[in-house]
């Protein structure tokens, strides 16, 4: 059965994001995650305390870095919240973009090696072994059954989840690329899959995601903008005036059939349909709704109307 779960960006108080994670329990879904871009709430307290106040639904993060805190750490965040959890966290590492690493100054040197690294390094304090950059002390904390996903749009990091993660998170991919991108995470293992696009249901929600889909697509890597038919020339200027207050740009250079590409448009009906088809093609193993909302509460309920016509159509 192909689970269904919320993505969120920790941008609203810790509590809000906590009563989310039970209010999503109680609605039926199966996975609550949460983002690790730059200063905003720390996802691993957030989803320690979520731990207490459900008990079914699967806890990730996604996706948290490499270079703003060694991977030993991230290990032992993780596999805390695991341990509260009874076994339901699930952590995707990525190379972070300009939102995580920007405030801090911090550039991504190799980042495909220090993702695949970072992956190795948190399996090895997971599991009480060696590893890059960690070497075990007496009677260590493990938890071997700790899952590790990849998340990137970068198509060398589609495969290098084929090869050593458990499973692949994929968000912001555009739907023209998605062919190319499962085939890569499936090119050497058949690794688990999952899923998570935007929702917009009314005219105003497609022209707010519009010109936001604007940070993500000005961080993409070439491929995609080739896909999408875009002179990325222009994402930079468009990325200036809208972080000054103009969308005009953005919403130019995003067209409505852009945003298609990153979001079911339509009605909740609509939408539940056409994830289902999206679950039925291409085999994904959990599929959910990105949400940037300063209301959980209301992500929530929002999701799972979708699902209710997911859920007959599947």
């Amino acid at each position: 059965m192909t689970k269904r779960g919320l993505w969120l960006f920790p941008s609203v108080a810790a509590s809000r994001l906590v009563a989310g994670a039970a209010r999503a329990e109680a609605a039926g879904l199966d996975e609550y995650w949460l983002g690790d871009e730059g200063p905003a709430r720390d996802p691993f307290g957030v989803l320690a305390a979520a731990a207490g106040v459900t008990q079914r639904i699967g806890l990730g993060i996604a996706i948290t870095n490499p270079y703003l805190r060694h991977p030993m750490i991230t290990a032992a965040q993780a596999m805390t919240v695991h341990e509260l959890s009874g076994g339901r966290m699930t952590l995707a590492l990525g190379p972070g973009g300009q939102l995580a690493l920007g405030p801090a100054g911090v550039d991504r040197p190799h980042p495909v090696r220090a993702v695949t690294e970072a992956v190795k390094t948190v399996r090895a304090v997971a599991s009480g072994r060696p590893g890059p950059g960690y070497q075990p002390g007496p009677e260590p904390f493990t938890q071997p059954d700790l899952k590790v996903y990849i998340g990137s749009r970068g198509r060398a990091f589609q495969r290098a989840a084929s090869q050593v993660a458990d499973g692949v998170f994929l968000g912001g991919i555009p739907l023209a690329v998605l062919d190319e991108v499962t085939a890569l995470a499936r090119s050497e293992r058949d690794i688990e899959l999952a899923f998570y696009i935007q929702l917009a249901t009314t005219p105003a929600a497609a022209e707010e995601l519009r010109s936001g889909l604007l940070w993500g697509l000005a961080d993409s890597p070439a491929y995609i903008h080739q896909a999408l038919d875009l002179d990325p020339a222009r994402l930079g200027p468009a990325a200036t005036a809208l972080a000054a207050g103009d969308p005009a740009p953005a919403l130019d250079l995003v067209t409505p059939a852009i945003l298609e590409q990153y979001a079911l448009v339509g009605s909740p009906a609509q939408a539940g349909a056409g994830l289902a088809a999206l679950a039925r093609r291409y085999g994904f193993t959990s599929v959910g709704i990105s949400a940037v909302s300063p209301d959980p509460l209301a992500a929530v309920d929002a999701a799972a109307e979708l699902f209710q016509a997911f859920d007959q159509q599947i």
